[in-house]
């Protein structure tokens, strides 16, 4: 039977209690092939997926290898067995990647509420560790491991509400680093003109 916690904050109108359940019960690994069609992505630790042709990396490939790319839908995870600094990506857009990466589904979750959860210290650092193997540059993820860590579950509706808070702060976040960026820049451009 699942692990059973309470969160002290709570958005209002939910009391449901919390689960512990295990990363493979809730996120379902997949691998469909066969899309040359679809964009090759490329996948940026900690930026989520951008087109390749817009990367600005020159990245080679072999374009005829393209239908062995696996699919990926926007708001699945992508694990590479060598990613091993920062956990899971969120795909945020539909296109195929490399066959070397594994990508997981999560039906009925929001993929923001997890996003920030394997971003943070406590998956990288305590949960993800044990599950990863060899030294400095050679580790690498056990992908059966990491499917028997266990993650908080709530229901959709307050996994929903979490991710819609999280969208906000972060648009505060970047808005604010924006106006920070034009201040130092208008200083910046006053301390070397001089003031008039």
């Amino acid at each position: 039977m699942p692990e059973r916690k309470t969160p002290q904050v709570r958005f209002k109108g939910f009391t449901d209690t919390w689960e512990q359940r295990k990363l493979g019960d809730i996120f379902d690994e997949y691998s469909e092939k066969g899309h040359p069609e679809l964009p090759a992505l490329t996948i940026i630790q900690g930026g989520g997926t951008i087109r390749r042709d817009e990367s600005g990396r020159s990245l080679q490939y072999d374009k005829a290898s393209l239908a062995n790319y696996k699919m990926v839908n926007d708001g699945d995870f992508i694990v590479h067995l060598r990613s091993f600094e920062g956990g899971l990506e969120k795909a945020t857009a539909l296109g195929i990647i490399s066959p070397a990466y594994h990508t997981f589904h999560g039906e009925g979750t929001d993929s923001r509420f997890y996003y920030s959860y394997f971003r943070s210290p406590k998956f990288i650092d305590q949960d993800l560790k044990p599950h990863v193997y060899g030294i400095r540059d050679g580790r690498s993820i056990d992908i059966e491991g990491m499917k028997t860590i266990e993650i908080p579950w709530t229901n959709f509706a307050e996994q929903k509400a979490i991710g819609d808070y999280i969208d906000t702060l972060d648009t505060l976040i970047t808005l604010h680093q924006r106006k920070e960026y034009g201040l130092k820049t208008y200083e910046n451009r006053s301390i070397h003109y001089g003031t008039f």
